[in-house]
């Protein structure tokens, strides 16, 4: 994507701002670098506004689909993505840490001036992947050795009869 989306994510929230974004796997960099194939689009929504205490956040929704190779049988399975994430924006490291340290399930982000969103959702896609990508328990198809195949002949078989 040649115009990648930046926003200043202070004058963003402040504004109550929404931007809605379809993306496909080459907008995404880092993304490809873990093998995961996405399908067709990936849709977010990134909202500003202002909580009841004051404090400004960004929201960050997104829906997904990925088909990713399961490690134990390497075959592909889907994998789904509906995150809501909240970002509450601080002013400074020391308001971050405060924050932070104060609630540990809110996510924070210092403000920044030129916010690419498209990295931004990159980051939150790459938290959402399993660390160790695996079909469900009893969904994995065991691989055919070569011998077992039905429909054709072992080659220590056509040895045998060559001899």
């Amino acid at each position: 994507m040649s115009n990648r989306p930046i926003i200043d994510t202070l004058g963003f929230a402040q504004k109550m701002r929404s931007q809605d974004l379809r993306l496909k796997l080459t907008d995404f960099t880092r993304l490809t670098d873990v093998s995961a194939i996405v399908n067709d689009l990936i849709q977010a929504n990134i909202t500003g506004g202002i909580q009841q205490d004051g404090k400004s956040f960004i929201e960050l929704k997104i829906l997904s689909g990925l088909t990713l190779t399961c490690q134990r049988c390497i075959g592909l399975f889907d994998f789904q993505i509906n995150s809501r994430s909240r970002f509450i924006i601080t002013a400074t490291k020391d308001e971050l840490l405060e924050i932070s340290q104060e609630e540990q399930d809110i996510n924070t982000i210092l403000a920044e001036t030129e916010l690419d969103l498209i990295d931004f959702v990159e980051d939150e896609l790459l938290l959402a992947l399993p660390m160790v990508p695996l079909h469900e328990e009893g969904d994995c198809e065991r691989p055919q050795l070569l011998d077992e195949r039905s429909d054709s002949i072992s080659p220590f078989s056509r040895l045998k009869q060559s001899s």
